[in-house]
């Protein structure tokens, strides 16, 4: 008996609908990019266009001209020489802080070095050298003038001399701290530069010999912001040395109020640390007084803190 054998033929041709649905969404594509058929590109006509960026162009310049506007209204009130919030409105609160150099570096506050080491101190150096090169005279005469004879101010100056900015003569700092001498860093008695942050209009008050804290009393001026540092530690205190004030009485009266003068500089005083041991850390805290200056360790007005440590 005989026996047929079949075999089944397979189709291996593949259609479906993945190949015909890209070309169909390309054609859908390009049909978005160029309707020829209802004259739309990107599916809006021409008059559409037109329309939108009608609206838009108007809308764009009501914008423009209400931001403008606002903006001459508000630099119409403002004055370029005077500050726009004064007395209790501004952040400092008619209490000014302090600020100390050397700070070649804003991240911390600590001043480290071996006076073995040129390369530790210089950029100390550098930083307070660079700091009064603005107190140079050149730097302080402009064109309004500057009050250059202030040495004959020992109390307040007269009102009518307040518009003008009294020169402050660098050499007021004395002899002990100066670039010659690496600003005391060669020798191990580092020399801090403090001056007082600037407020609009503020003016020191003095002390009566009734009021003066006892701090200060020893060398304590009328006329003068007196500066008081010291450590904060008893350890501090025992191994810190002698602290030298210069100019001894601090920052003078005559160099207030600050209200924006061609020429003005801030004051300084130098405060230098006498044959403080090596090998340990001072926390140091600096406190300036008048009577209207109140201190407040949590936000650091009237006062500075800093670390100080001589390899």
């Amino acid at each position: 008996m005989a026996s047929t054998t079949g075999s089944t033929a397979v189709d291996t041709t593949v259609s479906g609908p993945q190949s015909g649905g890209i070309t169909q969404r390309l054609q859908d594509f390009g049909t978005f990019l160029y309707n020829s058929e209802e004259g739309k590109v990107l599916g809006r006509t021409a008059k559409s266009w037109g329309e939108i960026i009608l609206f838009y162009c108007i809308y764009y310049a009501c914008l423009s001209g209400f931001f403008a506007g606002m903006l001459a209204v508000f630099y119409h009130t403002l004055d370029w020489n005077i500050p726009k919030l004064q007395g209790s409105d501004t952040l400092l609160k008619q209490n000014p802080g302090l600020a100390f150099r050397p700070l070649p570096n804003v991240e911390t506050t600590l001043i480290r070095f071996n006076k073995a080491r040129a390369s530790t101190y210089t950029p100390y150096v550098d930083h307070i050298e660079s700091f009064l090169q603005y107190y140079e005279n050149e730097y302080q005469q402009t064109e309004s003038g500057v009050l250059t004879d202030c040495e004959s101010f020992t109390e307040l100056r007269p009102l009518e001399d307040w518009d003008k900015a009294c020169r402050f003569d660098i050499r007021l700092l004395g002899e002990d701290c100066v670039k010659q001498q690496s600003f005391g860093y060669e020798d191990g008695q580092p020399c801090i530069l403090l001056k007082l942050n600037r407020i609009f209009d503020w003016m020191p008050e003095p002390y009566s010999n009734d009021t003066v804290p006892e701090a200060i009393a020893d060398y304590w001026e009328e006329y003068s912001v007196a500066v008081n540092c010291y450590g904060e530690n008893p350890s501090d205190k025992d191994n810190i040395g002698d602290i030298i004030y210069s100019p001894p009485s601090g920052f003078h009266f005559k160099y207030f109020p600050y209200r924006n003068q061609q020429g003005y500089r801030s004051p300084l005083v130098f405060v230098r640390f006498d044959n403080p041991n090596p090998a340990q850390l001072y926390m140091v805290t600096c406190k300036v007084y008048a009577k209207n200056i109140k201190h407040d360790a949590m936000e650091r007005s009237g006062m500075v803190h800093f670390e100080l440590m001589i390899d």
